[in-house]
């Protein structure tokens, strides 16, 4: 007999679809072929499953409506990868239409994955998803039929979920049926016998020769960035969350960034994880940050990879510079007078090394290494770029190095001391320009912070000064200070007596970096 979904019988169905899902973990991970074959797809859904198991157990209320948020809540803050992400936002959309009967909860679980994905694909979960929503949807209205509606929507997402086989997204994964639609069938084939006890459910058998299609595909299938970025924000409003994701489109593919002003959560797959953390830092504090190396898309077995062959490689302007890096054992290119560093001279620079951090010191070092990391990538090398622009952003990169560090973790925390490091450059414009603060005739000294102008004079040391009490007022405790080869020597002393004298708690140190153009480059953190 037929059972209508109230509160007890949510839990259930929640219990049960985790046990189900985490019984065909193995199944699920060897038929995911798309949208990168890493084989963690089953995985994925037994955590975020897990993680909305876990909140509802949580919740004290016995309303319906909120017993399905708090799964809700939970999915997305214990969400693992694409798959994991695209799951929370099936239980937000089921939690938000629950209260208005049970094919308006397939409807919005359908319509909250499908704003999820910033392209979506056919022969996928959304396409599982909508085949629910779709087989239900003349049933809205219906008093008393939840068991009838349910099973509905399962045989349409089983009938979906075989039909991935036939018309995958990517021709790699032919024959092959969608690791994701097998989960959510698995998850409303689990809501379906919850609601009619006498239902009998066989388990979809596997794909034949899945492992060798997968390990094909790890060769030939494109890839949609090397490495896979998941992290969460916290109290953005409704145009943040939208400028971040626009934001981030360009800058890799599987996007997601689901939530709300509580909670938003981010998962892409990129070749710039560094960017992607700075592009975040425009709009509050990423936490959570979690970066994984995508080593299917390189075709390369992680075990292969040799212990004590990690390299960071980076740009020096000037000849002090070059010596400072050289010995915190960094790789340096040496571009001295402004040279252009060619993407060619990274992938030299890299040698036999197997997993590579590339450190620009401005936008032409970072637009050469982002060419550089297709070919370097083809080598099987493990490579990424960080998102500095500046040599004192470069620094204090280098300066979190730990060559015991986990690769990923590394990238996190370099990437994070970059981007507190203001920097500023002092320099005699070379012509008569317009800027920010006005006209400024050839020959003025103008300082720049994160380039934009902030001060303009004659006084080459009393531009600086005021340069370093503006950068201060926002904050920093360390001034680093790189004097180039045209800096008179009173620069640096009379900068130093100022500091002791307005700011004898900030802690200074200077270098001579004989870079050309800038007498002074100025690094706050």
């Amino acid at each position: 007999m037929m059972s209508e979904l109230d509160t007890p019988r949510f839990r259930a169905w929640l219990e049960r679809a985790w046990s189900e899902v985490s019984q065909s973990r193995a199944q699920l991970n060897a038929e995911n072929l798309y949208p990168v074959a890493d084989s963690d797809t089953g995985s994925n859904l037994e955590a975020t499953l897990e993680a909305a198991v876990t909140a509802m157990r949580a919740e004290d209320s016995e309303e319906l409506g909120d017993v399905a948020d708090a799964a809700a809540r939970g999915a997305l803050g214990g969400a693992q990868g694409n798959s994991g992400v695209i799951l929370s936002q099936i239980f937000r959309g089921f939690a938000d239409g629950i209260r208005d009967g049970l094919p308006q909860a397939f409807a919005r679980a359908h319509e909250a994955a499908q704003k999820a994905v910033t392209n979506p694909k056919e022969g996928t979960i959304l396409s599982t998803a909508r085949a629910a929503r779709d087989a239900v949807a003349l049933r809205v209205g219906e008093i008393g039929r939840d068991g009838a509606v349910a099973l509905d929507a399962w045989r349409a997402a089983r009938a979906s979920t075989l039909d991935s086989a036939n018309n995958p997204p990517h021709q790699d994964a032919m024959g092959t049926i969608d690791a994701g639609a097998h989960g959510v069938e698995l998850i409303y084939g689990a809501l379906a016998s919850m609601l009619d006890p006498d239902l009998v459910i066989s388990q979809i058998p596997s794909s034949a020769n899945v492992k060798e299609r997968a390990h094909a595909s790890n060769v030939n299938h494109a890839s949609d960035g090397e490495f896979e970025v998941m992290f969460s924000m916290r109290d953005l409003n409704y145009n943040q969350i939208s400028n971040l994701q626009k934001g981030l489109t360009k800058l890799g593919e599987s996007l997601l960034v689901v939530g709300d002003s509580q909670l938003c959560k981010v998962h892409i797959h990129t070749d710039f994880p560094g960017e992607i953390i700075e592009v975040s830092s425009q709009f509050g504090k990423a936490s959570e940050i979690k970066i994984t190396h995508l080593t299917s898309s390189l075709g390369v077995d992680e075990k292969s990879l040799e212990v004590g062959t990690r390299k960071l490689i980076t740009v020096a302007n000037g000849p002090g510079l070059s010596e400072l890096m050289r010995e915190s054992g960094v790789g340096v290119i040496d571009a001295f007078n402004s040279r252009r560093v060619l993407a060619q001279e990274w992938v030299d620079a890299t040698e036999s090394a197997r997993e590579v951090v590339l450190i620009p010191i401005d936008p032409q070092s970072w637009k050469s290494a982002q060419e550089a990391i297709v070919t370097i990538r083809r080598a099987g090398v493990r490579v990424a770029v960080l998102s500095s622009r500046s040599p004192l952003q470069a620094l204090s990169a280098i300066s979190t190095h730990n060559e015991d560090a986990d690769y990923d973790d590394e990238i996190v925390e370099m990437t994070t001391a970059a981007r507190q490091t203001r920097s500023a450059t002092i320099a005699r414009a070379p012509r008569d320009m317009s800027t920010a603060l006005g006209e400024v005739r050839s020959g003025d000294v103008l300082a720049l912070v994160d380039g934009e102008a902030i001060v303009t004079g004659s006084d080459l040391i009393k531009v600086s000064i005021e340069c370093v009490d503006q950068m201060l007022d926002h904050d920093g405790d360390l001034i680093t200070l790189v004097m180039g080869e045209s800096a008179p020597k009173e620069l640096a002393d009379e900068v130093q007596k100022h500091l002791a004298k307005n700011h004898s708690q900030v802690e200074v140190t200077t270098y001579i970096g004989g870079q050309a153009w800038y007498p002074l480059l100025i690094g706050v953190e």
